[in-house]
């Protein structure tokens, strides 16, 4: 991360810890994590870019030897206040990480990579730390439909969202929490770079999201993918 985005994080991080245990969504995003590691038998997991820490502690109670590791000092330490059983390590996860090769059999990254300027380096670290057969697991919010409008089509009473740019490569800047910067890339980008990186694809999600009459369902707003060294 650059120095103004861990900057960001660090402003944003109380706001986003408090927001996170009230949000639907953010309920979503677990249900789909819980549903894929229901348990764990003391694999060594790196959740990279744990923010204040609830994924490095659900990993932990399910069974794994888990290290959350962040750039933003302060989400670090709203992590170790909430979940002083975890272990945490604050750096900078767009540099090199002070681990060691081979050194974790599932690398876990939940909504981070769109908030990362260049994922490269990023991605090769991950498949550096990763055993032999490890799994990298990433998820993010779906570039094609977190960006637009809400709107209603007036023929059919049918909800959708007016997008008017996909495949362009964008910065913005989100104001959930505070001002926080978001980069985004299509899907394929994603993928190739994995795949650049050296990681074979085994499987992706697009889970339903929305439930109110007033946002159409079959939008996504989540992408989850996952991968094998």
């Amino acid at each position: 991360m650059s120095i103004n985005v861990i900057d960001q994080w660090n402003e944003a991080a109380k706001a986003f810890s408090e927001e996170q245990e009230r949000s639907s969504f953010a309920r979503l995003n677990k249900s789909i994590v819980t549903r894929r590691f229901p348990k764990l038998h003391g694999e060594k997991v790196l959740d990279l870019g744990c923010g204040y820490g609830f994924y490095t502690d659900y990993l932990r109670s399910i069974g794994g030897d888990v290290i959350g590791i962040d750039g933003a000092q302060a989400m670090v330490d709203i992590a170790k206040e909430k979940y002083p059983a975890c272990t945490f390590m604050t750096s900078d996860i767009t540099q090199p990480l002070p681990l060691e090769n081979g050194s974790f059999d599932i690398v876990f990254c939940n909504q981070v990579l769109m908030d990362i300027e260049h994922i490269d380096g990023v991605l090769n670290e991950c498949r550096r730390v990763l055993k032999v057969s490890g799994i990298f697991y990433y998820s993010i919010v779906h570039p094609a439909f977190f960006g637009g409008n809400w709107t209603k089509d007036e023929t059919t009473g049918k909800a959708g969202k007016f997008i008017s740019s996909y495949l362009t490569e964008e910065t913005s800047e989100n104001a959930f929490w505070g001002s926080t910067t978001h980069y985004h890339r299509p899907i394929s980008y994603y993928l190739n770079a994995a795949s650049d990186a050296g990681l074979t694809l085994i499987r992706t999600e697009e889970p339903q999201a929305y439930e109110s009459e007033d946002r159409n369902p079959d939008l996504p707003l989540f992408f989850f993918a996952e991968y094998r060294k």
